[in-house]
């Protein structure tokens, strides 16, 4: 029994002019999944940190729970990238102060990075506030952090550092004086060529990636006016530039 469209009403009714129910909105249905799934994931991410931070397993024990504190996290990360491409919610700019933002961010992303890794901070004095969606930022972040950790099987330093500077003429976005956002790390980079498709969507470096990452960061950086650069070379580890609008007078009052 094949079903057709009402032009009239819009309903879908089947050949024996029987109406049927609607069909739902699927960035409806795909927020409610991901709502659902995070909800799941929060738990078993709060008793695994637990488990991390009491010290009294073994080192391959740690080795485990740092991995699965990762893979939930990457997945939390991929759920929301989903849901960002299918319907990108509505900005919500305000005055932020990135350093204080980094310095709370500190904890929960060294927890994340495991203890084969060193997190540094870099953050300038007397930066002004960006003008921002804390929230957006905030995910940009984890986003790359995760991609810094990929980067390094082995381990290394992730650097993330903060300081008011200004973009090159070249880019298409922003002028005048930004402030510049940097996750740096010593992770196995990227030649000419990858470095190009670098922020395309559905690209990715990894096998198994989905390439929305890098892609949806650039895109978070473009909707509040401004902008994502990277720099890397082979085995020289990836430096990527988040640049932030400075917050305006006129937008402050």
């Amino acid at each position: 029994m094949a079903d057709n469209l009402d032009m009239t009403t819009g309903q879908r009714v089947t050949d024996d002019n029987i109406a049927l129910p609607p069909v739902p909105d699927p960035r409806v249905l795909l927020a409610s999944i991901v709502h659902d799934f995070n909800i799941l994931l929060t738990p078993i991410v709060s008793v695994l940190e637990e488990m991390q931070n009491r010290g009294v397993v073994t080192a391959r024990q740690l080795k485990r729970i740092d991995g699965a504190i990762y893979c939930a996290f990457r997945a939390k990360t991929l759920a929301r990238q989903l849901l960002d491409f299918a319907s990108p919610r509505p900005l919500n700019l305000a005055a932020v102060d990135v350093g204080r933002l980094l310095e709370r961010l500190e904890a929960p992303f060294a927890s994340l990075l495991s203890t084969h890794f060193r997190l540094d901070l870099d953050i300038a004095e007397g930066l002004p506030k960006a003008c921002i969606d804390q929230q957006l930022i905030e995910r940009a972040l984890l986003n790359l952090v995760l991609n810094a950790r990929d980067a390094m099987p082995a381990g290394g330093r992730v650097t993330i550092a903060v300081a008011q500077d200004c973009p090159s003429s070249s880019r298409a976005w922003g002028s005048g004086s930004m402030i510049r956002l940097t996750i740096s790390d010593c992770g196995i980079g990227m030649d000419e060529a990858t470095l190009k498709m670098a922020g395309e969507p559905h690209f990715s470096t990894k096998t198994d990636g989905t390439g929305l990452g890098l892609a949806t960061v650039k895109q978070l950086m473009e909707r509040q006016g401004g902008g994502l650069s990277v720099a890397s070379a082979p085995h020289c580890g990836t430096t990527i530039d988040l640049w932030l609008p400075v917050m305006s007078a006129s937008f402050a009052d």
